[in-house]
């Protein structure tokens, strides 16, 4: 008898726990009630549950808790603000930028480039905010979005923050969300005793600078630090400071044999500096094909049409796939735009695919026209990836060529269409109309 009473009361309890949880579940307004309560472990769990809500409206009534007295309660609110993605919450954000605690102050500055850059940050903020890709050089946010003044400002500031973290992340932070009006304040970084500081500033410049910024980083070829000189290399090549090119020939040649003098030829490749044809011309018939290949993409970056046939009969006789495609590159870029075609037919390659983009992508809305015809190209890929250059070099003139795309029999070609018009509209917006053709 006491077995089965035992079983009944088992069952009652199993049945009634659905409704006793939801009798313990806080409503929203309950939520807000508790960030007042005088208990900081209840005002960090309403902010916590606030975050989870998603509901834009919690914004305001978490962001007076930024000057909360318990740390943990005011981390607990920039979490939850980052879980909001809400404009709204900027001005608390950078209030934060300045709070005594460094891991609040890290956790603001992840969390404003997460709300502007509309990414998920997956690992450490460091590591999330250090982006620097050949391919990507000088992306950042995305056209459309604008960066509210004050978090430049914030971040500016985070510049000379006490902790070497801080800064090295605020300087990153800068690069990603173009704080151009932060670039006198990114130079002086340059300076800074701490070598991830140094580094990220160089970083940051080279994403949002012009070529006069980018003269400010010649001196960090000859840094104490290899992490420094590897950076000031990759935004300097991106800058194409053409300045750098003495200083870049002497770092090679006392590095020739050596893994890091590849690198320094990838910058020299990229600056574009004259005075390094002959370089070039050694180059052109060593037995290393990377080397072939930056010497022929350097060299066709500084040489004009008279040398166009030299470089067909040196392309003829050429055996490598990576070192040829450097050529048809080349000479497209010297004004034989016929070899467009060798390049636009290794989009879809799993080997030279990437480089081919990188190769179209350098070349810019001068080629847009072009690349027109080749939307209609019978290699879904093709099409694909053009859609994605397109959107990215391309300007209000280029939705029209990319409309039909959108009822294209293959659905990659359709959804990457639909985001390349999507972005070139946002990045148009009030931009005078193209002249007609």
């Amino acid at each position: 008898m006491d077995q089965s009473f035992r079983r009944i009361v088992t069952l009652l309890l199993f049945l009634a726990a659905p409704s006793l949880g939801a009798a313990t579940r806080l409503s929203f307004e309950d939520l807000l009630a508790n960030l007042k309560s005088p208990n900081a472990k209840t005002r960090q769990e309403a902010a916590e549950a606030l975050g989870k809500s998603r509901r834009r409206e919690a914004v305001a009534h978490l962001a007076p808790l930024v000057h909360d007295p318990e740390m943990k309660v005011r981390m607990e609110v920039v979490k939850a603000l980052r879980q909001l993605r809400e404009p709204a919450a900027v001005p608390a954000l950078v209030t934060s930028l300045r709070d005594g605690d460094p891991g609040i102050r890290e956790e603001a500055i992840g969390t404003l480039v997460e709300l502007y850059s509309d990414r998920e940050r997956a690992s450490a903020v460091g590591r999330f905010l250090d982006l620097f890709s050949d391919e990507f050089d000088r992306s950042s946010i995305a056209p459309h979005a604008v960066v509210d003044p004050s978090v430049i400002q914030g971040l500016a500031r985070a510049l000379r923050d006490e902790d070497k973290d801080i800064r090295e992340e605020a300087a990153l932070a800068l690069g990603i969300l173009n704080g151009t009006a932060a670039l006198r304040e990114l130079t002086a970084a340059l300076q800074d005793p701490e070598p991830g500081v140094r580094g990220a500033a160089a970083t940051a410049i080279g994403k949002i600078g012009s070529l006069p910024d980018g003269r400010a980083l010649i001196p960090l070829l000859s840094d104490n630090a290899a992490s420094v000189r590897h950076r000031a290399l990759q935004a300097i090549g991106v800058l194409k400071v053409t300045e750098a090119g003495p200083a870049l020939r002497e770092m090679y040649e006392a590095n020739r044999r050596k893994e890091l003098g590849l690198k320094v030829l990838e910058t020299l490749s990229r600056v574009g500096d004259p005075t390094q044809a002959d370089l070039f011309q050694q180059l052109f018939q060593d037995p290393d094909a990377a080397k072939r290949r930056l010497a022929v993409e350097g060299l066709g970056r500084i040489s004009g049409a008279a040398q166009l046939d030299a470089f067909k009969k040196d392309y003829q006789r050429e055996k490598n796939d990576e070192v040829r495609l450097a050529y048809t590159f080349a000479l497209a870029r010297m004004g034989d735009r016929a070899f467009l075609d060798s390049i636009v037919r290794e989009l879809p390659s799993r080997t030279l695919g990437a480089r081919a983009r990188y190769y179209l992508l350098e070349m810019g809305h001068g080629v847009v026209g072009e690349l027109y015809p080749y939307l209609k190209d019978p290699d879904a890929d093709v099409r694909a990836v053009l859609c994605d250059i397109l959107g990215t070099i391309g300007d209000a003139g280029t939705i029209p060529q990319l409309t039909p795309l959108l009822t294209d029999p293959n659905s990659s070609v359709v959804d990457r269409a639909t985001r390349a018009i999507e972005r070139l509209r946002r990045a148009t917006a009030g931009s005078p109309a193209p002249p007609p053709a």
